[in-house]
């Protein structure tokens, strides 16, 4: 357990050093005929916030990829090319979905944040009325054949379109 405390602290000194260069923007507000994203209602303290004990966004450092965001259990979190980050909207349901599984938050439910600005997390109502993370504007997935190693490339740049997501919404390095 000890080594574990050892290394959230050592993620969260790394990642607290990269989030301070962040832009601090915020979502623009969507169209009222659009699924909204809202941004979530964060206060931050060191770059951790502790959300209602449900999910947790890290950034966390890989070799192959750089640094992105995963949650609790290493599966590296991923953004879709065919999806739009303003208005956020996500397109990928049914069949799309089950390789592709949304990152969802129970109503009331705020995640856990290490590394990651949360000025930059929003949440949007899709279509099936289920609420999905989004991170600036755009819309959060996890890859179904993600092993959570952190040691594989899995999912990057499937179709041209999926790609792993870093800590500030933009696409994770593609390895050479």
């Amino acid at each position: 357990m000890r080594s574990k405390s050892l290394v959230l602290a050592a993620l969260a000194a790394g990642t607290l050093a990269l989030t301070a260069c962040g832009s601090g923007t915020q979502e623009q507000p969507v169209a009222a005929a659009a699924p909204q994203a809202q941004a979530m209602d964060h206060s931050s303290m060191g770059g951790m916030h502790h959300g209602s004990g449900g999910l947790e966004l890290w950034a966390v450092q890989t070799g192959p990829l750089g640094t992105v965001v995963t949650n609790a259990e290493g599966h590296v979190l991923h953004r879709f090319d065919g999806d739009t980050a303003s208005p956020s909207t996500s397109t990928c349901t049914d069949t799309c979905a089950a390789q592709w599984p949304p990152v969802l938050l129970e109503d009331g439910e705020q995640p856990e944040l290490l590394g990651v600005d949360p000025t930059k997390v929003g949440v949007l109502q899709r279509a099936d009325g289920t609420n999905q993370v989004t991170l600036a504007g755009w819309p959060l997935y996890m890859y179904a054949q993600d092993d959570g190693s952190l040691t594989t490339t899995a999912g990057q740049g499937t179709d041209g379109k999926w790609f792993a997501v870093a800590p500030d919404g933009t696409k994770a390095a593609t390895p050479a």
